[in-house]
Protein backbone atom coordinates (compact mmCIF):
# COMPACT_ATOMS: atom_id res chain seq x y z
CA UNK A 1 0.00 0.00 0.00
CA UNK A 2 1.30 3.44 -0.96
CA UNK A 3 1.05 6.15 1.68
CA UNK A 4 -1.03 8.95 0.12
CA UNK A 5 -1.90 12.32 1.62
CA UNK A 6 -5.59 12.65 2.48
CA UNK A 7 -7.45 15.94 2.87
CA UNK A 8 -10.48 15.65 5.14
CA UNK A 9 -12.98 18.53 5.04
CA UNK A 10 -14.94 18.71 8.29
CA UNK A 11 -12.34 16.43 9.85
CA UNK A 12 -13.52 16.82 13.44
CA UNK A 13 -17.00 15.49 12.66
CA UNK A 14 -18.21 12.26 14.19
CA UNK A 15 -17.80 9.99 11.16
CA UNK A 16 -14.88 11.78 9.55
CA UNK A 17 -12.78 11.78 12.73
CA UNK A 18 -13.07 7.99 12.72
CA UNK A 19 -12.06 7.95 9.05
CA UNK A 20 -9.02 10.01 10.05
CA UNK A 21 -8.09 7.42 12.65
CA UNK A 22 -8.38 4.62 10.09
CA UNK A 23 -6.26 6.44 7.51
CA UNK A 24 -3.68 7.32 10.15
CA UNK A 25 -3.44 3.68 11.19
CA UNK A 26 -2.71 2.85 7.54
CA UNK A 27 0.13 5.37 7.52
CA UNK A 28 -1.41 8.04 5.28
CA UNK A 29 -0.38 11.66 5.99
CA UNK A 30 -3.41 13.79 6.82
CA UNK A 31 -4.52 17.37 6.32
CA UNK A 32 -7.37 18.03 8.74
CA UNK A 33 -9.58 20.96 7.67
CA UNK A 34 -12.25 22.15 10.09
CA UNK A 35 -13.65 25.39 11.49
CA UNK A 36 -13.69 24.07 15.06
CA UNK A 37 -10.09 24.76 16.09
CA UNK A 38 -10.38 23.13 19.48
CA UNK A 39 -11.91 19.90 18.18
CA UNK A 40 -9.61 19.50 15.17
CA UNK A 41 -6.51 20.26 17.26
CA UNK A 42 -7.59 17.64 19.77
CA UNK A 43 -7.94 15.10 16.95
CA UNK A 44 -4.54 16.05 15.55
CA UNK A 45 -2.94 15.62 18.96
CA UNK A 46 -4.49 12.17 19.22
CA UNK A 47 -3.15 11.10 15.83
CA UNK A 48 0.23 12.83 15.91
CA UNK A 49 2.11 9.70 16.93
CA UNK A 50 0.67 7.67 14.06
CA UNK A 51 1.34 9.79 10.97
CA UNK A 52 2.17 13.26 9.67
CA UNK A 53 -0.59 15.75 10.41
CA UNK A 54 -1.34 19.31 9.34
CA UNK A 55 -4.30 21.21 10.78
CA UNK A 56 -6.00 23.88 8.70
CA UNK A 57 -8.62 25.92 10.52
CA UNK A 58 -11.14 27.35 8.10
CA UNK A 59 -14.81 27.55 7.15
CA UNK A 60 -15.44 25.67 3.91
CA UNK A 61 -18.67 27.65 3.45
CA UNK A 62 -16.67 30.89 3.17
CA UNK A 63 -16.01 30.08 -0.46
CA UNK A 64 -13.39 32.72 -1.42
CA UNK A 65 -11.34 32.12 1.74
CA UNK A 66 -11.73 28.35 1.47
CA UNK A 67 -10.61 28.35 -2.15
CA UNK A 68 -7.44 30.20 -1.19
CA UNK A 69 -6.76 27.81 1.71
CA UNK A 70 -7.39 24.76 -0.45
CA UNK A 71 -5.08 26.08 -3.17
CA UNK A 72 -2.33 26.38 -0.57
CA UNK A 73 -2.97 22.83 0.64
CA UNK A 74 -2.74 21.47 -2.91
CA UNK A 75 0.50 23.40 -3.50
CA UNK A 76 2.05 22.06 -0.28
CA UNK A 77 0.75 18.50 -0.18
CA UNK A 78 -0.89 17.49 -3.51
CA UNK A 79 -3.46 15.32 -1.69
CA UNK A 80 -4.44 12.13 -3.49
CA UNK A 81 -7.51 11.53 -1.29
CA UNK A 82 -10.28 14.05 -0.63
CA UNK A 83 -13.23 13.42 1.67
CA UNK A 84 -15.99 16.03 1.87
CA UNK A 85 -17.75 15.46 5.18
CA UNK A 86 -19.52 18.76 5.90
CA UNK A 87 -23.25 19.34 6.03
CA UNK A 88 -25.16 17.34 8.64
CA UNK A 89 -28.56 18.41 9.96
CA UNK A 90 -30.79 16.90 12.65
CA UNK A 91 -33.62 19.45 12.47
CA UNK A 92 -37.09 18.10 11.75
CA UNK A 93 -38.91 21.00 10.07
CA UNK A 94 -42.10 20.60 8.06
CA UNK A 95 -42.11 21.95 4.51
CA UNK A 96 -44.52 24.77 5.42
CA UNK A 97 -42.19 26.00 8.16
CA UNK A 98 -39.10 26.17 5.98
CA UNK A 99 -38.00 29.45 4.45
CA UNK A 100 -35.53 30.49 1.79
CA UNK A 101 -32.69 30.78 4.29
CA UNK A 102 -32.91 27.06 5.12
CA UNK A 103 -32.41 26.16 1.46
CA UNK A 104 -29.64 28.70 0.92
CA UNK A 105 -27.68 27.54 3.95
CA UNK A 106 -27.96 23.79 3.43
CA UNK A 107 -27.13 24.13 -0.28
CA UNK A 108 -24.04 26.14 0.63
CA UNK A 109 -22.96 23.66 3.31
CA UNK A 110 -23.51 20.53 1.25
CA UNK A 111 -23.34 21.30 -2.45
CA UNK A 112 -21.26 24.43 -2.95
CA UNK A 113 -18.65 23.47 -0.34
CA UNK A 114 -18.23 20.04 -1.93
CA UNK A 115 -17.90 21.58 -5.37
CA UNK A 116 -15.20 24.07 -4.37
CA UNK A 117 -13.06 21.39 -2.75
CA UNK A 118 -13.23 19.19 -5.83
CA UNK A 119 -12.69 22.13 -8.19
CA UNK A 120 -9.41 22.98 -6.44
CA UNK A 121 -8.13 19.47 -5.70
CA UNK A 122 -9.14 17.36 -8.71
CA UNK A 123 -6.96 19.03 -11.38
CA UNK A 124 -3.80 18.14 -9.44
CA UNK A 125 -5.07 14.59 -8.97
CA UNK A 126 -5.66 14.36 -12.72
CA UNK A 127 -2.15 15.63 -13.40
CA UNK A 128 -0.79 12.97 -11.02
CA UNK A 129 -2.98 10.25 -12.56
CA UNK A 130 -4.51 9.18 -9.24
CA UNK A 131 -7.27 10.37 -6.94
CA UNK A 132 -9.96 9.17 -4.58
CA UNK A 133 -12.80 11.60 -3.85
CA UNK A 134 -15.57 10.65 -1.42
CA UNK A 135 -18.57 12.89 -0.80
CA UNK A 136 -21.08 12.61 2.03
CA UNK A 137 -24.76 12.47 1.14
CA UNK A 138 -27.54 10.88 3.17
CA UNK A 139 -30.06 8.08 2.94
CA UNK A 140 -32.62 10.87 2.86
CA UNK A 141 -31.09 12.20 -0.34
CA UNK A 142 -31.92 8.87 -1.96
CA UNK A 143 -35.63 9.13 -1.18
CA UNK A 144 -37.02 10.89 1.95
CA UNK A 145 -36.24 11.16 5.65
CA UNK A 146 -37.93 10.67 8.99
CA UNK A 147 -35.10 12.59 10.63
CA UNK A 148 -34.51 15.83 8.68
CA UNK A 149 -36.28 18.29 6.41
CA UNK A 150 -36.91 18.97 2.74
CA UNK A 151 -34.13 21.56 2.40
CA UNK A 152 -31.55 19.10 3.73
CA UNK A 153 -32.88 16.15 1.73
CA UNK A 154 -32.87 18.26 -1.44
CA UNK A 155 -29.27 19.32 -0.88
CA UNK A 156 -28.11 15.77 -0.27
CA UNK A 157 -29.91 14.62 -3.43
CA UNK A 158 -27.99 17.34 -5.28
CA UNK A 159 -24.70 16.03 -3.85
CA UNK A 160 -25.53 12.61 -5.29
CA UNK A 161 -26.31 14.04 -8.72
CA UNK A 162 -23.22 16.24 -8.71
CA UNK A 163 -21.05 13.29 -7.70
CA UNK A 164 -22.31 11.23 -10.62
CA UNK A 165 -21.65 14.03 -13.09
CA UNK A 166 -18.15 14.69 -11.78
CA UNK A 167 -17.40 10.96 -11.82
CA UNK A 168 -18.42 10.86 -15.49
CA UNK A 169 -16.23 13.85 -16.34
CA UNK A 170 -13.21 12.40 -14.52
CA UNK A 171 -13.59 8.79 -15.66
CA UNK A 172 -10.42 7.51 -17.26
CA UNK A 173 -8.13 10.02 -15.56
CA UNK A 174 -7.28 7.83 -12.58
CA UNK A 175 -9.53 9.94 -10.36
CA UNK A 176 -12.72 8.31 -9.08
CA UNK A 177 -15.56 10.10 -7.31
CA UNK A 178 -18.08 8.33 -5.11
CA UNK A 179 -20.65 9.21 -2.50
CA UNK A 180 -21.73 7.56 0.75
CA UNK A 181 -25.37 7.82 1.76
CA UNK A 182 -25.45 7.21 5.49
CA UNK A 183 -28.66 6.44 7.29
CA UNK A 184 -29.07 7.24 10.99
CA UNK A 185 -25.59 6.87 12.52
CA UNK A 186 -25.05 7.31 16.26
CA UNK A 187 -22.60 10.21 16.15
CA UNK A 188 -22.57 12.39 19.26
CA UNK A 189 -24.86 14.92 17.57
CA UNK A 190 -27.36 12.37 16.27
CA UNK A 191 -27.34 10.39 19.50
CA UNK A 192 -27.93 13.62 21.40
CA UNK A 193 -30.94 14.47 19.23
CA UNK A 194 -32.27 10.95 19.81
CA UNK A 195 -31.83 11.26 23.58
CA UNK A 196 -33.91 14.45 23.59
CA UNK A 197 -36.90 12.58 22.18
CA UNK A 198 -39.66 11.25 24.39
CA UNK A 199 -39.66 7.53 25.14
CA UNK A 200 -42.65 7.09 22.86
CA UNK A 201 -40.86 8.94 20.06
CA UNK A 202 -37.72 6.83 20.56
CA UNK A 203 -39.72 3.64 20.17
CA UNK A 204 -41.38 5.01 17.04
CA UNK A 205 -38.02 5.92 15.49
CA UNK A 206 -36.45 2.55 16.21
CA UNK A 207 -39.52 0.76 14.85
CA UNK A 208 -38.85 2.41 11.47
CA UNK A 209 -35.30 1.01 11.26
CA UNK A 210 -35.14 -2.53 9.84
CA UNK A 211 -32.25 -3.45 12.14
CA UNK A 212 -33.92 -1.81 15.11
CA UNK A 213 -30.90 0.37 15.89
CA UNK A 214 -28.74 3.21 14.67
CA UNK A 215 -25.50 2.39 12.88
CA UNK A 216 -22.22 2.86 14.69
CA UNK A 217 -19.61 5.40 13.72
CA UNK A 218 -17.18 2.58 12.95
CA UNK A 219 -19.70 1.01 10.56
CA UNK A 220 -20.16 4.36 8.82
CA UNK A 221 -16.43 5.01 8.54
CA UNK A 222 -15.70 1.59 7.07
CA UNK A 223 -17.42 2.31 3.77
CA UNK A 224 -15.57 5.61 3.44
CA UNK A 225 -12.22 3.98 4.10
CA UNK A 226 -12.86 1.46 1.34
CA UNK A 227 -13.64 4.19 -1.18
CA UNK A 228 -10.42 5.97 -0.16
CA UNK A 229 -8.35 2.89 -0.90
CA UNK A 230 -6.38 1.82 -3.97
CA UNK A 231 -8.76 -1.13 -4.40
CA UNK A 232 -11.64 1.24 -5.20
CA UNK A 233 -10.14 2.21 -8.56
CA UNK A 234 -12.99 0.79 -10.65
CA UNK A 235 -15.76 2.26 -8.50
CA UNK A 236 -16.85 5.69 -9.69
CA UNK A 237 -20.17 7.49 -9.59
CA UNK A 238 -21.41 4.94 -7.10
CA UNK A 239 -23.72 5.60 -4.15
CA UNK A 240 -22.83 3.42 -1.19
CA UNK A 241 -25.80 3.01 1.13
CA UNK A 242 -25.00 2.50 4.81
CA UNK A 243 -28.48 2.41 6.24
CA UNK A 244 -29.22 -0.95 7.86
CA UNK A 245 -31.87 -1.70 5.22
CA UNK A 246 -33.71 1.61 5.57
CA UNK A 247 -35.65 2.65 2.43
CA UNK A 248 -34.70 -0.52 0.58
Amino acid sequence: MTARTALLIGAAGGILSDVARGLADQGHPLVLFDRNEEAVTRLADELAGRTKIEVVVGDITDIPAAEAQLTGIVDRHAPSVLVNGVGGDTRIIGYADLDRSHFDQTHLENVVSTWIAIKVCAPRMVADGYGRIVNFASAGGRTYSHFNNAAYVGAKAAVIGMTKQMAYELAGTGVVVNVVAHGPIATARVAGAFDRRTEESKKDVLSRLPMGRYGTVAEAAGSVLHLCSESAGYSTGSVVDVNGGLYM
